[in-house]
């Protein structure tokens, strides 16, 4: 009785004296070291659970490095277990509940497992890195505080956070303030899938993958200067579609679906989706290679974990009959379905595969709080049904085959910054396949009965609108490539509601669409119209340049008078002076008759009028005498035939001739151009201008000139009006 008083009297103390351990063991790096090092060596897996490893001066001496670079590029005294350690197939690393106790960053290099699965395991000052290590299977990370993995080659990255970064509490963000020691770092990496339903954020920068996997809460993600390319073991279906025609579906790309994400940074992305290289036999040896191995895992459950999909992985077909055998969809690849690719190849190389993948980016059904989308090169882009709460940021985009934006909800047009890259090859996923609201009549004749390419064609148009508008409201001049998208769009309605019903007005409406693109880019471009107006006129002025004008008066009569001139001045004794002595001669007569008039009439009438009057007389004879000048200077005959000149004047006065005569056909030419090109002037911009200075057929020419001039110089000041409205 006194030994039980006893016991329940000491219980109490018993129990609280007994503080539970949060590591229940203690080793140093090189024990860490070794005790893996031996088990790869006797091929067994490694497990290490709730311990503590710290740093030994004496032994773990050799582990210190000085000059180690950590993710920022700083120099830190760091750890670096450097020791290559090489674990056989289907051997596992597990390590789980431990703390590596370093000063410093702590780096483990050179280690090559099959598996490696880290949970709860931290460094002291919150700096762990892998640096060049190989990962054949996956690599599971659940907890972790600060992580990076550098210059590493891994089949599979999965990320199971307990705790997301952010939450929302009362409808507003709510974030944790050791978000940012808390993150997943891969850089220079090798990846062949990379999968996350809960994470306080990651970065990837730098890397080569093939797929990327986000689901669940996630804190930043930050996926810069990634090339994505074609991994052949993620193949996820293979289907015999006949005797020898297999399509192969493959994981490639972005896929962000049903997350909460609080920053997505994707920036300087590209992928990289060349198959055209892969030969029929490095698939049959590569799915050879992996049978029932779970370095390539074809089964139901795992693809639906990791990527959502919910297909059957592998189904052929054993007999060509109508009717089919399925694989069960947990089992793996069998021999004989390996069996038939290879006699299909080994028969003149009859294979033929079919592949397809899945858009390189597609980020769906989630909620983001911050979302940026720069300078990325992808053959797809679908962003669908998102709500973007904050601020969103799409630029640069370099999208060569389509860009889906549908169902989203976007912030203020203050939190959003756009360029005219969003427009490159905007469109929408109808049945598999994109539309872009520009394709020809002959592809889409049947869709458009459909009620449901017709409800997003529409979408398409409130989308482009919703975009206009918010850059408008930017005052950004992006928007102009928009509206000539948008009118493209409209614009290919019109010409498919002509051929729907080929009327007259549906005729006018399609083509006053497709003039108002080539005149004026829809209204938005007056001086391209302007720049039309000259060239009409042009053309119509050289139109006019043929024919006769009153203003000029040039034609057959007016040429061959003055080649008759020429011919009497070379045949006769004739001076240039005696072809226009009676023209200067009559009007001097008119000339010296006025003046006698006036000085028999100046003492009849004020003084200043003869004052003002003589000048005229002066300047006239003044005129009169230096033409007689001129001509007498002028003259090169002297009152000579042409026969009676010596050779040697012959050359040099037929040279003479031949200049002034080229110099008098470009006065005429000159003259007749100028004439046209006043006339095409007047009658573009003028309609009825009085008399028609052109004869016959050419003043009907004009008249029309006249109603086409004013049907586009309308046009370009409603163009013009338009844009000067324009804030």
């Amino acid at each position: 009785m006194k030994k039980l008083i006893l016991i329940l009297l000491c219980l109490p103390l018993f129990i609280f004296s007994q503080e539970e351990s949060k590591y229940v063991r203690t080793i140093s790096f090189h024990e860490f070291l070794e005790d893996m090092e031996t088990a790869a060596n006797k091929g067994l897996d490694y497990e290490l659970n709730n311990c503590e490893i710290i740093y030994n001066e004496v032994t773990d001496k050799i582990y210190h490095d000085e000059t180690t670079m950590d993710y920022f590029g700083w120099e830190l005294d760091s750890i670096t277990l450097n020791k290559k350690i090489s674990f056989k197939e289907k051997k596992n690393i597990r390590i789980s509940n431990c703390l590596f106790n370093a000063n410093g960053p702590l780096v483990i290099k050179n280690l090559h497992a099959h598996n490696i699965y880290l949970e709860n395991v931290n460094a002291k000052w919150s700096k762990f890195m892998f640096d060049s290590i190989s990962v054949s299977g996956k690599m599971v990370l659940k907890d972790i505080s600060h992580i990076t993995f550098n210059r590493s080659a891994i089949n599979r990255v999965n990320i199971k956070d307990s705790i997301g970064q952010i939450k929302k509490e009362g409808g507003k963000w709510k974030r944790d303030y050791y978000a940012d020691l808390s993150r997943y770092n891969f850089k220079n990496c090798n990846i062949g899938y990379f999968a996350t339903k809960k994470s306080r954020g990651f970065s990837l920068l730098n890397n080569t993958i093939s797929f990327l996997s986000i689901g669940g809460d996630i804190g930043e993600c930050i996926i810069k200067g990634n090339m994505f390319e074609v991994n052949m073991r993620n193949m996820c279906e293979i289907h015999q579609k006949s005797k020898n025609k297999f399509r192969i579906r493959m994981a490639i790309g972005v896929l962000i679906e049903n997350a909460n994400i609080g920053g997505l940074i994707c920036q300087n992305n590209k992928s990289k989706n060349d198959l055209n290289s892969i030969k029929n036999d490095t698939i049959i040896k590569l799915i050879e290679t992996y049978q029932n191995s779970a370095n390539i895992d074809f089964s139901f459950q795992t693809i639906r974990e990791n990527f959502g999909w919910e297909f059957n992985t592998m189904r052929f077909n054993t007999k060509l009959t109508s009717n089919q055998f399925f694989i069960d969809a947990s089992s793996m690849i069998i021999d004989e379905q390996l069996n038939i690719l290879k006699n299909h190849l080994k028969n003149n190389d009859s294979l033929e595969i079919e592949y397809l993948r899945e858009p390189p980016v597609k980020i769906i059904n989630s909620e983001i709080k911050v979302f940026k989308l720069q300078e990325n090169t992808f053959d797809k882009i679908n962003v669908s049904d998102n709500i973007i709460e904050q601020i969103l940021h799409i630029s640069n985009l370099k999208s060569d085959s389509s860009f889906c934006f549908t169902n989203n909800t976007i912030p203020p047009s203050n939190k959003i910054v756009f360029d005219a890259t969003l427009f490159n090859n905007l469109g929408f996923n109808y049945n598999k396949r994109f539309y872009s609201g520009n394709e020809d009549y002959k592809n889409i004749k049947k869709l458009l009965y459909k009620e449901g390419y017709q409800n997003k064609l529409n979408k398409l148009i409130m989308l482009y609108r919703q975009f206009i508008s918010i850059l408008n409201t930017q005052g950004n001049e992006a928007k102009n490539i928009g509206i000539m998208n948008l009118k493209n769009i409209q614009t290919n309605i019109k010409r498919h509601d002509y051929y729907e019903d080929p009327n007259i007005n549906n005729w006018f409406n399609w083509k006053g669409f497709e003039f108002l693109k080539w005149y004026s880019d829809y209204g938005m471009n007056p001086f391209k119209a302007l720049t039309y107006c000259f060239w009409a006129m042009f053309y119509f002025a050289l139109f006019y340049f043929f024919f006769y004008s009153d203003w000029d008066k040039i034609d057959r009569g007016f040429l061959i008078t003055r080649f008759n001139s020429v011919m009497d001045y070379f045949t006769t004794e004739k001076r240039i002076e005696d072809f226009y002595s009676s023209t200067h001669d009559k009007e001097m007569t008119t000339f010296t008759e006025f003046k006698n008039t006036l000085d028999k009439n100046k003492v009849h009438m004020p003084s200043m009028l003869a004052s003002l009057a003589k000048p005229i007389y002066q300047i006239s004879l003044l005129r009169y005498k230096l033409l007689n000048f001129s001509y007498k200077k002028a003259e090169f005959m002297a009152g000579r035939k042409w026969v009676d000149l010596e050779k040697k004047d012959r050359y040099w006065i037929g040279a003479l001739t031949f200049f002034l005569t080229l110099t008098y056909i470009i006065y005429l030419v000159f003259i007749r151009a100028l004439n046209s090109i006043v006339l095409s002037i007047n009658a573009f911009s003028t309609l009825g201008f009085g008399q028609i200075p052109v004869r016959g057929f050419t003043k009907y020419v004009a008249i029309i000139e006249g109603f086409i001039g004013w049907f586009l110089l309308s046009v370009f000041i409603v163009s013009l009006l338009s844009q000067m409205m324009t804030v």
